[in-house]
């Protein structure tokens, strides 16, 4: 086999690995993503203040879908994917994970009848720090 053909094999095969390395990388085992929406959904309920990065991009989505209601796409994964961004660093710079994580969070958080005030009342919150 030629040194060209041989170049070009092993490319290929580098250029698989990493093509099923990104579709592994889509997916989280279902207990991290579990911990993840929990960690989420406490944080959310919390009196406490907002971290001030997590605050100004919370505020920037809402500034982005101004007068919108509450919605899994586009506005609950949206500012679920800015939260995410702050609380879970190693989701930065992987935007695929990132937007199916914050779809599957936003999704958890709605469907559940607490969460979901919670997350209405602070995009209330959200919308009148903008207007």
């Amino acid at each position: 086999m030629s040194a060209g053909r041989e170049a070009r094999r092993d490319e290929k095969t580098e250029t698989t690995r990493e093509d099923s390395g990104s579709e592994r990388a889509a997916e989280l085992p279902p207990d991290v993503l579990s911990e993840i929406v929990a960690h989420t959904a406490a944080q959310l309920a919390s009196a406490a203040p907002a971290d001030p990065a997590l605050e100004a991009a919370m505020l920037a989505v809402a500034r982005q879908h101004a007068g919108e209601p509450m919605t899994v796409a586009p506005v609950g994964a949206d500012l679920l994917a800015a939260v995410l961004s702050i609380q879970f660093p190693f989701l930065v710079g992987r935007n695929a994970l990132l937007n199916r994580v914050a779809k599957t969070v936003a999704e958890s958080l709605l469907a559940d009848l607490t969460a979901r005030r919670r997350l209405e009342h602070l995009w209330a919150k959200l919308q009148e720090e903008v207007a």
